[in-house]
């Protein structure tokens, strides 16, 4: 059920209670959730182990989950103080972001399983910006910077060029919980008009979906805009 849930969203910060069952002595299930994590999300979330028994069994497990998966912070809550808990937990939010955006740049979440230099030569033949390369590297850093991870829904081409010029590609927002369309196009051609889908999304957008702009974000002569689509299933894109 946990890897179900990752597979949609990903977290920031997690909190992990290594006994779950209050029952149970022997339960680990919070170590459990603490190996989901890691498997499908490595590093990217940060962890919080909290236990209630001082037995040896339980440290053990402790200790042996800060060895092999890395835990960023534990603590015991016969000894729980809430201003240090606090404290720790606007320290890890605050380093989220960047955090996350170091594991891979925007532009590399975007074109997905296309080598790098093949997807810039697509956009930079079909977009032919202003500045180059760098024009686009920034465009869309600033455009993703609130949905990556996001995972394409077509990898091997992740975005495909309309008969309007305007290139566009399906994804999932991991930090949104959503499907998201990312479109990028000629400033020009939408003159600062952002109310309403190029027509040429049609053929990409699922049937009854209607898209709610999320950000649109201009780089000197590249236009780029960031659709959110309720209602579209995770499970239409890759694991």
């Amino acid at each position: 059920m946990l890897k179900d849930v990752l597979r949609k969203a990903r977290f920031d910060v997690a909190i992990l209670d290594i006994g779950i069952d209050p029952d149970d002595d022997l339960n680990s299930d919070g170590i459990k959730g603490l190996e989901a994590i890691r498997e499908m999300d490595g590093s990217g979330t940060r962890c919080i182990v909290v236990t209630g028994w001082q037995g040896g069994d339980r440290l053990d497990l402790l200790a042996d989950a800060q060895q092999k998966l890395g835990v960023d912070w534990a603590y015991m809550k016969e000894r729980y103080e809430a201003q240090a808990v606090i404290a720790k937990l606007t320290e890890l939010l605050e380093r989220a972001s960047e955090r996350r955006l170091s594991h891979a740049t925007p532009m590399a979440n975007l074109c997905a399983s296309m080598e790098p230099w093949r997807f810039e030569d697509l956009l930079l033949g079909g977009l032919s910006p202003n500045g180059g390369v760098k024009t686009l590297y920034v465009l869309v850093a600033r455009l993703l910077s609130s949905v990556v991870p996001i995972i394409p829904m077509c990898p091997e081409l992740p975005m495909e060029k309309g008969a309007d010029g305007v290139w566009a590609g399906l994804y999932w927002s991991r930090a949104l919980s959503t499907a998201v369309a990312v479109e990028l196009g000629s400033a020009s051609r939408w003159n600062g008009e952002v109310s309403s889908v190029v027509s040429d999304m049609d053929r990409l957008q699922p049937l009854g979906i209607a898209p709610d702009l999320i950000e649109s974000v201009r780089e000197r002569n590249v236009q780029g805009r960031l659709w959110e689509l309720p209602g579209v299933d995770r499970d239409k894109f890759p694991d």
